[in-house]
C-alpha cells in the first residue's frame, strides 16, 4: 500500500514538472497584442461602513469585509487595515478631479482629471448652494476634487509584487504631504560625505489604517510608516521600470468610480 502511494506521488510530481515545462516553453505566448490599456492597475481604497463591499444587501458584497479592512478594486481581495500592505511608493502626480454632480442628467461620474495649472482651477470658481457648497467646480457643473494620486508597488510575503494606486483626497490629503515630506527627508551619505535624496522608490512603507473623526463624522484613514531600504536589485529595477512607465503615460490606472471606497467627504 505504502509504495503504490509512493508510485502515485512520484508519477504526480513528474506530471507537474513536464508541464512546468511546457509553460516555460511557451512563456508569454498569447499576449503578443496586450499593450498597456488591455490592463488595469487596481486602487487601494480603504472601506467605510457605507462602503457596497460591507453590505449584505449589495451586490458588491464581499463575505467578511468590514470598515477599515484595504480593499483592492480589480482582484477584489480585501487586507485587515491593522495587518496592512507593504509598498514601494514609485511615481506622485496631483491632479483635480472632475465629478459630475449626482443630481446632473448623466447621474453623476467620472468626467476626467486636469492638472493644478488649469485655467478652471486656478479661477477658484466655488459652488455658492446645495450640499457641495463651497466646494471648487468648473464651468459646466462638475466638482473639481483636489486629489494626490500615489503609484506604488505592493508587496506580498513572497516576493511578489504588483502594482497599484493609492488615491488621497479631503482629509487624506495631509497624509499624502507627510508621506511626501517622509520620502523626501530621506538622505544618503556619498563617499566624499556629502548628501543626496535617493529616488522615492528606494524604500518600502507599511500602510495600514486608523480611524478618524471630526465634528462631521467618522471615518478610516491611512497611516504610512517607513520601512526598510529596498536591497533586491531585481524588485528596485521593477520599481522603477514601473515610474518611467507611468511617467511617460504608457500605464494608467483603472477609472475611478463615483463613490470610491474611501471616498471621504469630511
Amino acid at each position: 500500500m505504502a509504495t503504490s502511494s509512493k508510485k502515485k506521488l512520484a508519477e504526480v510530481k513528474g506530471a507537474a514538472l513536464a508541464l512546468v515545462s511546457m509553460y516555460e516553453e511557451d512563456a508569454g505566448s498569447g499576449f503578443e497584442n496586450a499593450d498597456a490599456n488591455a490592463y488595469a492597475i487596481p486602487f487601494l481604497a480603504i472601506l467605510q461602513s457605507g462602503s457596497p463591499q460591507c453590505k449584505k444587501s449589495d451586490g458588491a458584497y464581499i463575505k467578511g469585509a468590514e470598515e477599515g479592512m484595504i480593499f483592492n478594486t480589480v482582484s477584489q481581495e480585501i487586507v485587515d487595515g491593522d495587518t496592512g500592505v507593504m509598498v514601494i511608493p514609485c511615481y506622485y502626480k496631483r491632479t483635480f478631479v472632475k465629478w459630475a454632480p449626482r443630481e446632473g442628467a448623466g447621474g453623476g461620474g467620472f468626467r476626467g482629471e486636469v492638472p493644478p495649472s488649469d485655467p478652471e482651477v486656478l479661477a477658484n470658481r466655488l459652488c455658492q448652494e446645495g450640499k457641495d457648497k463651497g466646494r471648487l467646480i468648473d464651468s459646466e457643473g462638475n466638482l473639481l476634487v483636489d486629489t494626490r494620486t500615489h503609484y506604488v508597488l505592493v508587496l506580498d510575503d513572497n516576493g511578489a509584487y504588483q502594482p497599484a494606486v493609492v488615491s488621497m483626497s479631503s482629509t487624506q490629503i495631509k497624509k499624502s504631504r507627510n508621506w511626501m515630506s517622509k520620502m523626501n527627508s530621506i538622505k544618503m551619505a556619498r563617499p566624499d560625505g556629502s548628501l543626496f535624496t535617493p529616488p522615492m522608490f528606494s524604500h518600502t512603507y507599511k500602510l495600514t489604517t486608523v480611524p478618524e473623526s471630526n465634528d462631521q463624522g467618522s471615518w478610516f484613514g491611512w497611516k504610512i510608516e517607513t520601512g526598510a531600504p529596498v536591497v533586491d536589485a531585481a524588485l528596485y529595477q521593477a520599481a522603477k521600470e514601473f515610474r518611467a512607465a507611468v511617467s511617460s503615460g504608457e500605464v494608467k490606472e483603472q477609472v475611478p468610480q463615483s463613490g470610491n471606497a474611501d471616498d471621504v467627504d469630511f
